[in-house]
């Protein structure tokens, strides 16, 4: 057999060693045990084929598949007591990375995918009825109620389905053919009372005729708000506060005793920061920010969500065509919408501040009195008008006179007032420049379409539509073998709008405004200390923009597939005749983005303008697959496939699966492949796009978010990947099946969109390489100068881009996607089922699953070392999630009679902590912070109870009813110093939640 060469020594020689163990114990057994003849079945007993996830072969049911396929029932997912779909990926065992809250640092509940080994969510390929879609929001792709099954092949398969499918592959199977109508209401809430979460759904179907089946279903889901406020105990434990805000930090002119420029500038805060000192855990509290560390911080846990306010509503309807004969067709059309309300800071930092004006002393609302080096009050001469009046604000105040170089001149006695002595003058304030700053505060004048508690409000409008079209007929000229031809168009489209980008050119106009003879045109980029001098409604509106952007993913796919048994004259193997399956595949790509009208135009204060974009390609693809009985209980499956597309990216690949079934209770079965992710568009062509990133600065003590800047990079190659697996099902007694399935994924080649984090850290590594610097407790951070001297040295990241005068605040980093990581996931997954049933009390069920992580990889890059994932946060690098070493769900069920009743244990293991905690948070007032070093285990226990089979008098039908809880025993997520104070991406910060659900079948 033939292994990749790129492999590492041992990895190949571990492989060959397992593989050819495997294949020739299971031939030598097969030869033995197996008798010569083909198996013979009843002639009279009409066995049906069916065409499975993990194969294009029509198979007889109940055959044994190479690959290792989970298969999730509605009952299934009915018994995970929720309508959230994202926790039910999240409670799978070999899922990693899927999120449900928001906490900014690592998870958004906006988009949540499925993650199948933790490899990322481009790494498995997610299919509706067998066909590629345009998102993978498993929250916005078909109606809960229309599911049927999910089978989730949990191995590399891109031999059969192209790109994407390196982790393995998940298909959402909906019903094609239904009878009757169901409907389900369901309601979750937390005992706080905290959080609601409320789904209708509805299903009906019937057959029209004897050939024609039509089936529709529609649901709505509206998920409520949880604030970071509802959980006080975790936010004040964790870091809710910026260094980036509003009040802001400024660099002012430094000045001697006497009050002379001596040409140099400090960084400071607004000297209005920590007017007020309150307690954090109330709505709108510390509206002038804290003033610590001479920097002033925005208190922004009062903006911030959980669990976001997101309407979802989803259509889906198929209709079946079956005449007489062999031909059938069929069309399928889908639609869903997710609103989604979120809600922000008033404003974030990052913005252009390199390109602002500087803020003039004259600015009315300025803060920064001028003052000598000793504190001391300075005052400067008037300015005058022709006849020697002193010229005054818009307010009445007396402006200073500026010479030609547009400095202020002081006065004969520039620490006196003119009223106290006529040498004296009249005071005045520090021209300025904004540093880490933010447009808008809690003590501004808010925009009109801000929230109602002060928040800036996020619209994210996501519309997913698909049509479908499919026929099954006789393959011409091939007796036996039958032809599948489908055509589906799926489009998304994001119509969400900007609500942190502002306009630049209304900042400039409102600091530049003529504070003589229009002060209502006037911005005050200042805390707002006197209200006389807050801005004007008019002028921030202007600067608040709410603009609509459009950004479309079109995919249009053609198969054509021929599958049948290949026949030469009288042959056929000992196991029976040859299977076999060929196809073509065609898929368009195309994107279009819309940025908002101030981006295209250039008139954004954060991020950098865009033009529209425009990209699209295809890809054609070849495939075969082979099934080989070689005896009546050992067989071989192959697949080869070619995949080409047009923007010059290319693989063939091949995949081999084994199954050996010695006995009937036991089986064994192996695969080996090869599969591979093509870049997308976007990662290939998009023009730079900026946006908002979390830094914290291990140089200084700067901690914000700065811009983030990133583009398409032409150069980029496919990721490539070579996964193995081998498993052993049992059946060790009457009612009892268990599964082990060992499985080892080889990544190459990744492409990695570093994080701000990671190239900063990177930096600081080179740095302290260069220069032997250690960190101590006394000395934390190295000296401006030494960091000054790092910044002009040739080896430092030049991507890290520092405010000039002021290089402890860090402005803006540049990033950058390449072919750079590599990865090598090794795991075990058991399953294991067992019905007990007992005559007079009813039946037990038991289901356990498990997965063993035993080793995950990760090398970011050729210069970097190869690190170990499992066991650990991974919180330092964007590419590996939270990968703990053990997870397990069991789940014990009694059902008697209409009775059921069933208790779910979940598990998790505990990782490192490896996350920057933010210590200095401690000093902060309020903080409950504390140190942490591990993510602690994680269990959990849910119960529900359904009773069925209620009558509705009059109306027929059934009527079940379901109560159950998740979290039984209100476990609380782990306090840490991460943002929002909890790790939401393992732990559950909403509690314990009760539900409801009610269906109605007639």
């Amino acid at each position: 057999m033939w292994f990749p060469h790129h492999l590492p020594p041992f990895r190949r020689s571990t492989h060959h060693r397992l593989l050819t163990a495997i294949i020739c114990t299971s031939a030598i057994a097969a030869i033995h045990a197996a008798p010569v003849s083909a198996q013979q079945n009843d002639s009279d007993m009409e066995v049906e084929e069916v065409v499975v996830t993990g194969s294009f072969i029509r198979r007889s049911e109940g055959f044994t598949a190479a690959s290792p396929v989970v298969q999730m029932t509605s009952e299934d997912l009915d018994a995970e007591g929720t309508a959230n779909m994202a926790q039910v990926v999240q409670n799978m065992t070999f899922n990693g990375g899927t999120a449900v809250t928001n906490s900014i640092q690592g998870v958004d509940d906006n988009s949540p995918a499925f993650n199948l080994r933790g490899l990322g969510p481009s790494a498995t390929l997610q299919l509706v009825d067998g066909k590629r879609v345009t998102t993978n929001n498993v929250n916005a792709l078909i109606p809960d109620i229309a599911v049927q099954r999910i089978d989730i092949v949990t191995d590399g398969a891109a031999a059969l389905y192209g790109s994407d499918a390196v982790a393995g592959v998940v298909n959402i199977i909906p019903h094609t053919q239904y009878e009757g109508v169901e409907m389900s209401f369901f309601q979750e809430g937390d005992t706080r009372g905290d959080f609601k979460d409320s789904s209708i759904g509805l299903l009906a179907g019937t057959q029209l005729s004897d050939d024609i089946n039509i089936t529709a279903a529609a649901s709505y889901r509206d998920q409520g708000r949880l604030r970071w406020l509802d959980r006080p105990e975790l936010m004040t434990s964790g870091l809710t506060l910026n260094s980036g805000s509003h009040p802001g930090n400024f660099l002012v002119p430094v000045r001697d005793e006497m009050g002379n420029l001596t040409g140099g500038t400090a960084g400071r805060p607004d000297p209005s920061c920590g007017l007020i000192s309150e307690d954090p855990r109330q709505m709108g509290n510390n509206p002038y920010g804290i003033n610590l560390l001479g920097r002033c911080w925005l208190e922004f846990g009062d903006t911030r969500d959980f669990r976001n306010d997101q309407q979802f509503s989803q259509f889906y309807g198929n209709f079946d065509y079956s005449p007489a004969g062999d031909f059938s067709m069929s069309a399928q059309v889908m639609f869903s919408r997710k609103y989604r309300h979120s809600r922000n800071n008033q404003s974030n930092p990052g913005g252009r501040v390199q390109d602002m004006s500087t803020i003039r002393g004259e600015l009315p609302g300025n803060t920064f009195r001028a003052m000598s080096a000793d504190q001391r009050e300075l005052y400067a001469e008037p300015l005058r008008d022709g006849n020697g009046a002193i010229v005054t604000d818009g307010y009445g105040r007396p402006l200073p006179m500026r010479d030609a170089s547009g400095q202020v001149v002081l006065a004969g006695n520039q620490f006196a007032s003119m009223n106290a002595d006529p040498s004296g003058g009249v005071p005045f304030y520090e021209d300025v420049r904004a540093n880490a700053w933010m447009p808008i505060g809690k003590t501004s004048t808010l925009p009109t379409g801000f929230n109602a508690d002060g928040t800036n409000p996020y619209v994210n409008d996501d519309r997913n539509m698909r049509l479908a079209f499919t026929a099954n007929f006789p393959a011409p000229f091939l007796d036996s073998w039958e032809g599948m031809a489908s055509y589906a168009y799926n489009k998304f489209e994001d119509r969400g709008r900007e609500n942190q980008t502002f306009s630049f050119s209304a900042i400039e106009s409102g600091l530049n405004c003529d504070v003589i003879n229009d002060v209502d045109a006037c911005y005050n980029p200042f805390g707002v200390v006197d209200p006389q001098f807050a801005t004007s409604q008019e002028v921030t509106d202007a600067i608040w923009t709410n603009y609509a952007r459009r950004n479309e993913d079109e995919l249009q796919t053609f198969d054509l597939v021929f599958n049948g048994d290949v026949r030469i004259g009288d042959f056929q193997l000992p196991g029976g005749e040859i299977g076999m399956a060929v196809g073509y595949q065609r898929r368009q790509e195309k994107l279009l983005d819309v940025p908002a009208a101030n981006i295209l135009a250039g008139d954004q204060f954060i991020g950098s303008q865009l033009d529209v974009a425009y990209g699209s390609r295809s890809v054609d693809a070849f495939f075969a697959e082979v099934l080989l009985p070689v005896t009546s209980n050992f067989e071989i499956t192959s697949a080869f496939r070619s995949e080409k597309f047009s923007t010059g990216q290319d693989d063939a690949i091949a995949k081999v699966g084994l199954v050996y079934e010695p006995a009937d209770w036991v089986g064994i079965r192996a695969t080996w492949g090869q599969a591979f992710i093509a870049p997308t568009i976007r990662q290939l062509e998009s023009p730079e796009d900026c946006g908002l990133s979390s830094v914290n600065d291990p140089f200084t003590t700067f901690q914000g978010f700065v811009t983030s800047c990133k583009a398409g990079n032409p150069n980029l190659q496919s990721e490539t990947s070579t996964s193995v697996s081998a498993g052993i099902d049992l059946v060790p007694m009457e009612g009892m099946t268990w599964s082990i399935t060992w499985s080892e994924t080889d990544f190459e080649d990744r492409i990695v969109g570093t994080t701000t984090e990671d190239t900063i850290r990177s930096d600081f590594d080179a740095f302290q390489e260069a220069y032997g610097f250690t960190p101590t407790t006394d000395n934390p951070y190295p000296s401006l100068s030494l960091l000054q001297q790092w910044i002009d040295d040739p080896r430092s990241d030049k991507r890290i881009m520092r405010v000039p005068g002021d290089i402890a605040t860090v402005q803006r980093i540049q990033q950058s996607d390449s072919n750079a990581s590599t990865m090598l996931v090794r795991a075990w997954d058991t399953r294991l089922s067992y019905d007990l049933p007992f005559r007079r009390w009813g039946a037990f069920d038991i289901n356990m699953q498990a997965t063993y992580v035993d080793t995950y990889q990760y090398q970011m890059s050729a210069n970097d070392p190869v690190q170990e994932g499992a066991g650990n946060q991974n919180n330092p690098t964007g590419a590996v999630p939270a990968m703990p070493r053990w997870r397990a769900n069991s789940r014990l069920r009694w059902s008697m009679n209409d009775h059921t009743l069933a208790l779910t244990a979940r598990y998790t293991h505990s990782v490192a902590f490896d996350a920057n905690e933010y210590d200095f948070q401690r000093f902060f007032p309020f903080s409950t912070f504390r140190y942490t070093t591990e993510i602690r285990p994680w269990t959990q226990m849910d119960m529900f109870y359904t009773y069925q089979g209620l009558e509705v008098p009059g109306a027929g039908g059934e009527l079940s009813l379901t109560v159950g809880s998740r979290n039984v025993f209100d476990r609380e997520a782990q306090k840490t110093g991460m943002i929002a104070g909890a790790f939401a991406e393992l732990q559950d910060v909403t509690g314990r939640s009760v539900y409801a659900r009610i269906d109605y079948q007639f």
